[in-house]
Protein backbone atom coordinates (compact mmCIF):
# COMPACT_ATOMS: atom_id res chain seq x y z
CA UNK A 1 0.00 0.00 0.00
CA UNK A 2 2.84 2.36 0.90
CA UNK A 3 4.41 1.84 -2.48
CA UNK A 4 1.09 2.50 -4.18
CA UNK A 5 0.51 5.73 -2.22
CA UNK A 6 3.97 6.99 -3.13
CA UNK A 7 3.25 6.32 -6.81
CA UNK A 8 -0.03 8.24 -6.65
CA UNK A 9 1.74 11.20 -4.98
CA UNK A 10 4.45 11.31 -7.64
CA UNK A 11 1.88 10.97 -10.41
CA UNK A 12 -0.14 13.86 -9.03
CA UNK A 13 3.02 15.95 -8.73
CA UNK A 14 4.00 15.10 -12.29
CA UNK A 15 0.56 16.04 -13.55
CA UNK A 16 0.80 19.34 -11.73
CA UNK A 17 4.22 20.09 -13.23
CA UNK A 18 2.93 19.16 -16.67
CA UNK A 19 -0.02 21.53 -16.26
CA UNK A 20 2.26 24.35 -15.16
CA UNK A 21 4.56 23.79 -18.15
CA UNK A 22 1.60 23.81 -20.51
CA UNK A 23 0.39 27.04 -18.94
CA UNK A 24 3.80 28.68 -19.34
CA UNK A 25 4.05 27.58 -22.97
CA UNK A 26 0.52 28.83 -23.62
CA UNK A 27 1.26 32.22 -22.06
CA UNK A 28 4.53 32.50 -24.01
CA UNK A 29 2.77 31.71 -27.24
CA UNK A 30 0.07 34.24 -26.45
CA UNK A 31 2.62 36.93 -25.67
CA UNK A 32 4.56 36.13 -28.85
CA UNK A 33 1.50 36.49 -31.04
CA UNK A 34 0.55 39.87 -29.58
CA UNK A 35 3.98 41.45 -29.17
CA UNK A 36 4.83 43.23 -32.46
CA UNK A 37 6.89 42.12 -34.18
CA UNK A 38 6.22 38.58 -32.96
CA UNK A 39 8.89 35.93 -32.91
CA UNK A 40 7.03 34.14 -35.69
CA UNK A 41 6.92 37.26 -37.85
CA UNK A 42 10.57 38.08 -37.15
CA UNK A 43 11.67 34.57 -38.06
CA UNK A 44 9.61 34.61 -41.26
CA UNK A 45 10.99 37.99 -42.34
CA UNK A 46 14.55 36.92 -41.65
CA UNK A 47 14.09 33.63 -43.52
CA UNK A 48 12.64 35.46 -46.53
CA UNK A 49 15.47 38.01 -46.49
CA UNK A 50 18.05 35.21 -46.48
CA UNK A 51 16.71 34.02 -49.84
CA UNK A 52 17.50 37.37 -51.47
CA UNK A 53 20.58 37.92 -53.64
CA UNK A 54 21.93 40.71 -51.42
CA UNK A 55 21.69 39.05 -48.02
CA UNK A 56 25.43 38.43 -47.77
CA UNK A 57 26.07 42.18 -47.99
CA UNK A 58 24.10 42.80 -44.79
CA UNK A 59 26.11 43.06 -41.54
CA UNK A 60 25.78 39.81 -39.60
CA UNK A 61 24.66 41.57 -36.42
CA UNK A 62 21.35 42.64 -38.01
CA UNK A 63 18.79 40.52 -36.17
CA UNK A 64 15.46 39.05 -37.22
CA UNK A 65 13.54 41.63 -35.20
CA UNK A 66 15.08 44.46 -37.23
CA UNK A 67 14.11 42.82 -40.50
CA UNK A 68 10.54 42.58 -39.22
CA UNK A 69 10.22 46.08 -37.76
CA UNK A 70 11.81 47.94 -40.68
CA UNK A 71 10.18 45.62 -43.21
CA UNK A 72 6.74 46.17 -41.73
CA UNK A 73 7.20 49.93 -41.84
CA UNK A 74 8.22 49.88 -45.50
CA UNK A 75 5.47 47.44 -46.48
CA UNK A 76 2.83 49.68 -44.92
CA UNK A 77 4.19 52.65 -46.89
CA UNK A 78 4.18 50.74 -50.16
CA UNK A 79 0.70 49.30 -49.46
CA UNK A 80 -1.10 52.16 -47.65
CA UNK A 81 -4.54 50.67 -48.34
CA UNK A 82 -3.67 47.35 -46.72
CA UNK A 83 -4.08 47.60 -42.91
CA UNK A 84 -2.38 44.22 -42.48
CA UNK A 85 0.79 45.10 -44.36
CA UNK A 86 2.84 46.04 -41.30
CA UNK A 87 2.12 42.70 -39.59
CA UNK A 88 2.12 40.43 -42.64
CA UNK A 89 4.80 37.85 -43.26
CA UNK A 90 6.56 38.47 -46.61
CA UNK A 91 4.78 35.59 -48.34
CA UNK A 92 1.43 37.27 -47.59
CA UNK A 93 2.45 40.47 -49.39
CA UNK A 94 2.43 41.16 -53.10
CA UNK A 95 5.47 39.28 -54.38
CA UNK A 96 7.02 42.33 -56.05
CA UNK A 97 6.58 44.45 -52.92
CA UNK A 98 8.07 41.77 -50.68
CA UNK A 99 11.12 41.46 -52.94
CA UNK A 100 11.67 45.23 -53.06
CA UNK A 101 11.43 45.52 -49.27
CA UNK A 102 13.44 42.51 -48.11
CA UNK A 103 15.76 41.89 -51.06
CA UNK A 104 16.56 45.48 -52.10
CA UNK A 105 15.61 48.38 -49.84
CA UNK A 106 16.53 46.86 -46.49
CA UNK A 107 19.86 45.31 -47.57
CA UNK A 108 20.91 48.69 -48.95
CA UNK A 109 19.74 50.43 -45.78
CA UNK A 110 21.50 48.05 -43.39
CA UNK A 111 24.72 48.27 -45.43
CA UNK A 112 24.63 52.07 -45.40
CA UNK A 113 23.65 52.23 -41.72
CA UNK A 114 26.66 50.16 -40.77
CA UNK A 115 28.95 52.67 -42.48
CA UNK A 116 27.18 55.65 -40.91
CA UNK A 117 27.43 54.16 -37.42
CA UNK A 118 31.14 53.46 -37.88
CA UNK A 119 31.70 56.97 -39.22
CA UNK A 120 29.85 58.55 -36.30
CA UNK A 121 31.76 56.41 -33.80
CA UNK A 122 35.03 57.75 -35.21
CA UNK A 123 33.76 61.31 -35.83
CA UNK A 124 31.14 62.03 -33.20
CA UNK A 125 30.97 65.78 -33.85
CA UNK A 126 32.57 65.85 -37.29
CA UNK A 127 31.20 66.12 -40.82
CA UNK A 128 28.52 63.78 -42.08
CA UNK A 129 29.26 60.71 -44.19
CA UNK A 130 28.28 61.34 -47.81
CA UNK A 131 27.19 58.35 -49.92
CA UNK A 132 26.82 58.44 -53.69
CA UNK A 133 23.99 56.52 -55.32
CA UNK A 134 24.43 55.84 -59.03
CA UNK A 135 21.55 54.28 -60.93
CA UNK A 136 20.01 54.52 -64.41
CA UNK A 137 17.11 56.89 -64.98
CA UNK A 138 13.76 55.48 -63.96
CA UNK A 139 15.03 52.47 -62.01
CA UNK A 140 13.59 53.77 -58.73
CA UNK A 141 16.55 55.54 -57.12
CA UNK A 142 14.41 58.46 -55.90
CA UNK A 143 12.03 56.05 -54.18
CA UNK A 144 14.99 54.20 -52.67
CA UNK A 145 16.42 57.47 -51.35
CA UNK A 146 13.07 58.46 -49.84
CA UNK A 147 12.87 55.16 -47.98
CA UNK A 148 16.48 55.45 -46.80
CA UNK A 149 15.79 58.92 -45.37
CA UNK A 150 12.74 57.53 -43.57
CA UNK A 151 14.55 54.49 -42.15
CA UNK A 152 17.48 56.59 -40.95
CA UNK A 153 15.01 58.86 -39.16
CA UNK A 154 13.53 55.79 -37.45
CA UNK A 155 17.04 55.13 -36.11
CA UNK A 156 17.42 58.74 -34.87
CA UNK A 157 19.91 59.48 -37.64
CA UNK A 158 19.40 62.60 -39.75
CA UNK A 159 19.75 62.02 -43.48
CA UNK A 160 19.86 64.75 -46.12
CA UNK A 161 19.29 63.94 -49.78
CA UNK A 162 20.18 65.73 -52.98
CA UNK A 163 20.08 64.77 -56.64
CA UNK A 164 22.23 65.56 -59.63
CA UNK A 165 18.92 66.52 -61.26
CA UNK A 166 18.33 69.27 -58.71
CA UNK A 167 21.42 71.08 -59.93
CA UNK A 168 20.51 71.29 -63.60
CA UNK A 169 21.06 74.68 -65.18
CA UNK A 170 18.12 77.05 -65.32
CA UNK A 171 16.03 76.80 -68.43
CA UNK A 172 17.57 79.99 -69.80
CA UNK A 173 21.11 78.76 -69.14
CA UNK A 174 20.29 75.40 -70.74
CA UNK A 175 19.04 77.16 -73.85
CA UNK A 176 22.29 79.13 -73.97
CA UNK A 177 24.33 75.93 -73.60
CA UNK A 178 22.45 74.44 -76.54
CA UNK A 179 22.96 77.57 -78.63
CA UNK A 180 26.67 77.63 -77.81
CA UNK A 181 27.01 74.03 -79.09
CA UNK A 182 24.70 73.97 -82.11
CA UNK A 183 26.27 70.83 -83.56
CA UNK A 184 26.22 68.79 -80.35
CA UNK A 185 23.00 66.77 -79.98
CA UNK A 186 23.97 65.68 -76.44
CA UNK A 187 23.83 69.24 -75.12
CA UNK A 188 20.49 70.15 -76.67
CA UNK A 189 18.61 69.04 -73.55
CA UNK A 190 19.37 68.65 -69.86
CA UNK A 191 21.12 65.55 -68.58
CA UNK A 192 24.66 65.10 -69.82
CA UNK A 193 27.82 66.50 -68.28
CA UNK A 194 27.88 70.24 -68.80
CA UNK A 195 24.17 70.78 -68.10
CA UNK A 196 24.58 71.23 -64.31
CA UNK A 197 25.36 74.22 -62.11
CA UNK A 198 28.65 72.92 -60.74
CA UNK A 199 29.23 75.74 -58.28
CA UNK A 200 25.76 75.46 -56.76
CA UNK A 201 26.10 71.69 -56.45
CA UNK A 202 29.52 71.87 -54.77
CA UNK A 203 28.46 74.58 -52.33
CA UNK A 204 25.29 72.72 -51.37
CA UNK A 205 26.97 69.34 -50.97
CA UNK A 206 29.79 70.64 -48.82
CA UNK A 207 27.39 72.64 -46.67
CA UNK A 208 25.19 69.59 -46.10
CA UNK A 209 28.21 67.50 -45.13
CA UNK A 210 29.18 70.20 -42.67
CA UNK A 211 32.69 70.88 -43.84
CA UNK A 212 34.44 73.60 -41.85
CA UNK A 213 33.95 77.09 -43.18
CA UNK A 214 31.05 76.38 -45.54
CA UNK A 215 28.05 75.80 -43.25
CA UNK A 216 25.73 78.84 -43.23
CA UNK A 217 25.36 80.62 -39.89
CA UNK A 218 21.61 79.92 -39.67
CA UNK A 219 22.46 76.21 -39.43
CA UNK A 220 20.30 75.17 -42.35
CA UNK A 221 20.98 74.64 -46.02
CA UNK A 222 18.62 75.51 -48.89
CA UNK A 223 18.48 72.55 -51.31
CA UNK A 224 17.46 73.57 -54.81
CA UNK A 225 14.63 71.76 -56.59
CA UNK A 226 14.14 71.23 -60.32
CA UNK A 227 10.75 71.10 -62.02
CA UNK A 228 10.94 68.58 -64.87
CA UNK A 229 7.40 69.38 -65.97
CA UNK A 230 8.16 73.06 -66.66
CA UNK A 231 8.42 74.42 -70.18
CA UNK A 232 6.45 71.56 -71.69
CA UNK A 233 8.65 68.91 -70.12
CA UNK A 234 11.94 70.59 -71.02
CA UNK A 235 12.34 71.55 -67.35
CA UNK A 236 13.47 74.54 -65.35
CA UNK A 237 14.72 75.34 -61.86
CA UNK A 238 11.88 75.63 -59.37
CA UNK A 239 11.16 78.93 -57.65
CA UNK A 240 13.13 79.41 -54.42
CA UNK A 241 9.90 79.19 -52.41
CA UNK A 242 9.75 75.52 -53.47
CA UNK A 243 13.29 74.67 -52.39
CA UNK A 244 13.79 72.41 -49.38
CA UNK A 245 15.43 73.64 -46.19
CA UNK A 246 17.68 71.06 -44.53
CA UNK A 247 18.50 71.65 -40.86
CA UNK A 248 22.05 70.97 -39.74
CA UNK A 249 23.87 68.99 -38.55
CA UNK A 250 23.13 65.76 -40.40
CA UNK A 251 24.60 62.28 -39.99
CA UNK A 252 24.51 61.14 -43.62
CA UNK A 253 24.12 62.81 -47.01
CA UNK A 254 22.85 60.89 -50.04
CA UNK A 255 23.74 62.22 -53.49
CA UNK A 256 21.96 60.36 -56.29
CA UNK A 257 22.23 60.64 -60.02
CA UNK A 258 22.07 58.62 -63.22
CA UNK A 259 25.63 59.73 -64.13
CA UNK A 260 27.01 59.76 -60.61
CA UNK A 261 30.42 58.10 -60.59
CA UNK A 262 31.03 58.47 -64.32
CA UNK A 263 34.69 59.15 -65.18
CA UNK A 264 36.12 60.55 -68.43
CA UNK A 265 37.65 58.01 -70.79
CA UNK A 266 41.02 58.52 -72.45
CA UNK A 267 41.08 61.04 -75.30
CA UNK A 268 42.00 58.30 -77.76
CA UNK A 269 39.11 56.00 -76.73
CA UNK A 270 37.23 54.71 -79.78
CA UNK A 271 33.85 55.28 -78.13
CA UNK A 272 34.35 59.05 -78.42
CA UNK A 273 34.26 58.76 -82.19
CA UNK A 274 31.29 56.41 -82.11
CA UNK A 275 28.82 59.04 -80.82
CA UNK A 276 28.44 62.59 -82.13
CA UNK A 277 29.09 65.18 -79.43
CA UNK A 278 30.51 62.75 -76.86
CA UNK A 279 34.06 64.13 -77.01
CA UNK A 280 32.86 67.49 -75.65
CA UNK A 281 30.78 65.79 -72.96
CA UNK A 282 33.84 63.73 -72.01
CA UNK A 283 35.86 66.93 -71.59
CA UNK A 284 33.18 68.49 -69.37
CA UNK A 285 32.84 65.32 -67.26
CA UNK A 286 36.16 65.89 -65.51
CA UNK A 287 34.66 68.77 -63.50
CA UNK A 288 32.37 66.35 -61.65
CA UNK A 289 35.22 65.14 -59.47
CA UNK A 290 34.29 68.17 -57.35
CA UNK A 291 31.07 66.34 -56.48
CA UNK A 292 32.61 62.87 -56.23
CA UNK A 293 35.59 63.71 -54.01
CA UNK A 294 33.57 64.50 -50.83
CA UNK A 295 31.74 61.18 -51.02
CA UNK A 296 32.89 58.49 -48.62
CA UNK A 297 31.05 55.46 -50.04
CA UNK A 298 28.96 54.34 -53.01
CA UNK A 299 25.88 52.32 -53.89
CA UNK A 300 25.81 51.44 -57.60
CA UNK A 301 22.64 50.01 -59.14
CA UNK A 302 23.25 48.14 -62.41
CA UNK A 303 20.36 47.22 -64.70
CA UNK A 304 20.64 43.95 -66.62
CA UNK A 305 20.00 46.00 -69.77
CA UNK A 306 20.33 49.74 -70.22
CA UNK A 307 17.50 49.50 -72.75
CA UNK A 308 15.08 49.40 -69.80
CA UNK A 309 15.66 53.14 -69.41
CA UNK A 310 13.22 54.04 -72.19
CA UNK A 311 10.35 52.01 -70.67
CA UNK A 312 11.08 53.36 -67.20
CA UNK A 313 11.22 56.96 -68.42
CA UNK A 314 7.98 56.47 -70.33
CA UNK A 315 6.31 55.24 -67.14
CA UNK A 316 7.48 58.35 -65.29
CA UNK A 317 6.20 60.73 -67.97
CA UNK A 318 2.83 58.99 -68.13
CA UNK A 319 2.56 59.15 -64.34
CA UNK A 320 3.20 62.91 -64.50
CA UNK A 321 0.50 63.27 -67.16
CA UNK A 322 -1.96 61.23 -65.08
CA UNK A 323 -1.28 63.59 -62.17
CA UNK A 324 -2.17 66.56 -64.36
CA UNK A 325 1.39 67.74 -64.90
CA UNK A 326 2.64 68.40 -68.44
CA UNK A 327 5.31 66.04 -69.70
CA UNK A 328 6.85 64.66 -72.86
CA UNK A 329 5.14 62.65 -75.55
CA UNK A 330 6.30 59.09 -76.30
CA UNK A 331 8.32 60.33 -79.28
CA UNK A 332 9.90 63.06 -77.18
CA UNK A 333 10.80 60.51 -74.51
CA UNK A 334 12.53 58.33 -77.11
CA UNK A 335 14.50 61.32 -78.42
CA UNK A 336 15.30 62.40 -74.85
CA UNK A 337 16.58 58.97 -73.77
CA UNK A 338 18.59 58.55 -76.97
CA UNK A 339 20.73 61.50 -75.89
CA UNK A 340 21.81 59.62 -72.75
CA UNK A 341 22.75 56.35 -74.40
CA UNK A 342 26.21 57.48 -75.56
CA UNK A 343 27.19 58.26 -71.97
CA UNK A 344 25.94 54.88 -70.77
CA UNK A 345 27.92 53.22 -73.53
CA UNK A 346 31.09 55.10 -72.66
CA UNK A 347 31.07 55.20 -68.86
CA UNK A 348 29.01 52.35 -67.40
CA UNK A 349 31.60 49.59 -68.05
CA UNK A 350 34.29 51.33 -65.98
CA UNK A 351 31.82 52.27 -63.21
CA UNK A 352 30.57 48.69 -62.87
CA UNK A 353 34.11 47.29 -63.00
CA UNK A 354 35.18 49.63 -60.19
CA UNK A 355 32.10 48.77 -58.12
CA UNK A 356 32.73 45.05 -58.58
CA UNK A 357 36.44 45.39 -57.84
CA UNK A 358 38.12 47.73 -55.38
CA UNK A 359 35.22 50.14 -55.12
CA UNK A 360 34.40 53.42 -56.88
CA UNK A 361 37.36 55.73 -56.24
CA UNK A 362 38.69 53.00 -53.94
CA UNK A 363 35.84 53.62 -51.46
CA UNK A 364 33.38 51.15 -49.89
CA UNK A 365 30.91 50.24 -52.64
CA UNK A 366 27.75 48.14 -52.79
CA UNK A 367 26.91 46.86 -56.28
CA UNK A 368 23.23 46.03 -56.79
CA UNK A 369 21.78 44.29 -59.85
CA UNK A 370 18.17 44.76 -60.98
CA UNK A 371 16.07 43.53 -63.89
CA UNK A 372 13.46 45.27 -66.03
CA UNK A 373 10.90 44.98 -63.23
CA UNK A 374 13.37 46.74 -60.90
CA UNK A 375 13.69 43.52 -58.89
CA UNK A 376 17.10 42.62 -57.42
CA UNK A 377 18.95 39.84 -59.20
CA UNK A 378 22.18 37.94 -58.82
CA UNK A 379 25.44 39.38 -60.11
CA UNK A 380 25.84 37.64 -63.49
CA UNK A 381 29.61 37.57 -63.01
CA UNK A 382 29.66 36.43 -59.41
CA UNK A 383 26.48 34.44 -58.83
CA UNK A 384 25.39 36.81 -56.07
CA UNK A 385 23.48 40.07 -55.90
CA UNK A 386 26.00 42.25 -54.13
CA UNK A 387 29.54 43.01 -55.07
CA UNK A 388 32.24 45.56 -54.55
CA UNK A 389 34.56 46.64 -51.82
CA UNK A 390 33.55 45.90 -48.23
Amino acid sequence: MGWGKSTDTHAAHANCVTCMLLLVVSLAASASSTDPPSMRLAAACHAFARRGPMFNAVPKEVGAEEWASHGGALASQLLPDDPRAAEAVPEELDAAVAARVYHLYLPVFFWCRDLVRAHRAANADGPALAIGLSAPQGCGKTTLVDFLVDRFAAEKLTCAAASFDDFYLTGEAQDKLSADHPDNPLLKVRGNAGSHDMRLGSTTLRALIGEAGVAPPQRSVPVVRYDKSARGGRGDRAAEAQWAQQSLPVDVVLLEGWMAGFKPVAAEAAVLEKHAGLREVNRLLGAYDAWHDPLGAWVVVAADSVQHVFAWRLQAERAMAAAGRPGMSDAQVQDFVDRYMPAYDAYLPALHAAARGGGVDGKPTLLVHVDGARAPTEDPQRGGGAGGAP
